[in-house]
């Protein structure tokens, strides 16, 4: 769902207001200083998130992962080596037309939705996930990893590419294909696309921390692919009654950990960790 604010330089997502900008950019902070989120009518917002001081240089507890210098396979380790030649060898990665793929594409990601944990596994409507298909990933550039053996689909990434960056938006493959390397013949075959450009000056950019999910993805790229941590400020402000709230909570936060077992528990778990990473990053900065 995105909103009337995106003038704003910012979009709803997740119920939470997310500057729209590049991550090396700054976040058009008035509405956070007016109240214009509160205020909104079509939707209501719980709080507001971004970053600031990009890639400052020093360890914080926020991060951008993102690759930004020429991927060599050759100055890897030989197992690493041996795991991307796998993939390379299994899967073909090449661009693709989503719409004529649209039905494939549903079939990965119900079968990659099969392998998160059911307190965050998201609802699937295939209607309005083939509607997003044929209105939004138009304007994306999609890759899709193909099984050489019978050309099927078992993987794909959705991609944003800006002037300066690009923004490594979606990544799903099939759990089956995961041991003959499918995802580590997404990734090549991605960079292949772009390791010429990369400097810099233009980036690759997996997105921020992650703490909603449990993934090791980020940590992968890191060591396979040579992907790093461009270290940030987190900044976090709520609606004021969000705020009342995460105040009286806080102090619970771990005992709600205990309890994280379903999708409710686990949306105020997330949100009163990024609190507590919000809090001793400021602390660590008196």
């Amino acid at each position: 769902m995105r909103t009337v604010m995106e003038i704003a330089g910012w979009y709803y997502y997740n119920h939470a207001m997310i500057p729209s900008v590049a991550p090396h950019e700054v976040a058009n902070l008035e509405p956070i200083k007016n109240g214009g989120f509160w205020k909104m009518k079509d939707c209501k917002p719980l709080l507001a998130r971004w970053t600031s001081e990009y890639d400052c240089g020093y360890d914080t507890n926020w991060w951008y992962v993102i690759k930004d210098s020429r991927f060599d396979i050759s100055e890897l380790k030989a197992k690493r080596r041996y795991e991307i030649t796998k993939g390379i060898k299994n899967f073909d990665v090449k661009k693709i037309d989503p719409v004529k793929y649209a039905d494939e594409i549903c079939s990965v990601y119900k079968e990659a939705l099969n392998g998160y944990p059911l307190r965050y596994r998201p609802a699937f409507d295939e209607s309005k996930f083939k509607r997003n298909i044929y209105d939004e990933w138009k304007t994306k550039c999609i890759y899709g990893g193909f099984d050489r053996k019978d050309g099927k689909l078992c993987g794909y990434a959705l991609l944003t590419i800006h002037e300066n960056y690009v923004s490594f938006n979606v990544l799903k493959t099939n759990p089956s294909c995961e041991k003959r390397g499918i995802n580590a013949a997404m990734v090549n075959g991605i960079l292949d696309e772009f390791n010429d450009k990369l400097c810099r000056e233009f980036y690759l950019c997996d997105g921020e921390r992650n703490i909603a999910h449990e993934t090791d993805f980020q940590n992968y790229l890191e060591k396979y692919f040579g992907f790093r941590k461009a270290y940030c400020t987190l900044n976090v402000t709520y609606r004021p009654i969000v705020a009342i709230a995460v105040k009286i909570l806080y102090p619970f936060r771990k005992i709600f950990k205990n309890f994280e077992c379903n999708g409710l528990m686990h949306n105020i778990v997330s949100v009163l960790y990024m609190e507590e990473l919000n809090r001793n990053a400021w602390k660590g900065r008196k």
